[in-house]
């Protein structure tokens, strides 16, 4: 029976600006693109600092600080339907938002109110050491929620990180569009 759902942030509830980079770059210099993915995955794991990584990035790019700053602000666009979806699922599971992000940078895009209004639980790569795919980024998101792994169902837009979810015995949505997420949770919810 399933008592929790955990979301992804970017790419699910907010546009991934860093990964439209990223993607962008593959096609035009994928030296480039392989040497942000690293610098991404580093502060993920909080090796290194969300100011570090910016730096290093902004640098790779030829751009100031400020300017990647503003890059990854215009490109990421919070979905107000998915935050309302999350908000009707409350009365009935618990919810929970896991990201690979660094240790400060779901505080920067959200208010603590926002964080508490949409989640029961939020897990940060960055806080706890261990980023998704890692079965322990999951393990310990469930643990915080207080419910068995097979009680969860991650919804994800990296097809890498829901078979992370259903190797430690979650259920997991790919998500590709909010009405596609919707109707195949549903779906899960009424099996």
């Amino acid at each position: 029976m399933t008592k929790a759902i955990i979301f992804d942030c970017f790419g699910v509830i907010i546009t991934d600006a860093l990964k439209a980079i990223c993607t962008s770059l593959r096609k035009t210099n994928p030296e480039k693109a392989l040497l942000i993915t690293g610098i991404i995955a580093e502060n993920n794991r909080g090796l290194i600092s969300a100011e570090s990584s910016s730096e290093k990035i902004a640098k790779i790019l030829g751009q100031t600080t400020d300017e990647f700053g503003r890059q990854i602000k215009d490109g990421e666009v919070k979905d107000q339907s998915i935050l309302d979806f999350i908000v009707s699922l409350r009365p009935n599971f618990k919810t929970a938002m896991l990201s690979n992000i660094s240790s400060t940078g779901l505080e920067q895009r959200f208010t603590p109110d926002e964080l508490k209004l949409y989640f029961d639980v939020v897990v940060a790569s960055g806080q706890v050491g261990f980023a998704k795919p890692e079965a322990q980024a999951y393990e310990i998101t469930a643990e915080k929620l207080g419910v068995r792994l097979e009680e969860c169902i991650m919804i994800d837009d990296v097809e890498a990180y829901c078979f992370g979810a259903k190797g430690v015995g979650m259920q997991a949505i790919h998500y590709r569009s909010f009405d596609q997420m919707k109707n195949e949770l549903e779906a899960l919810l009424t099996a």
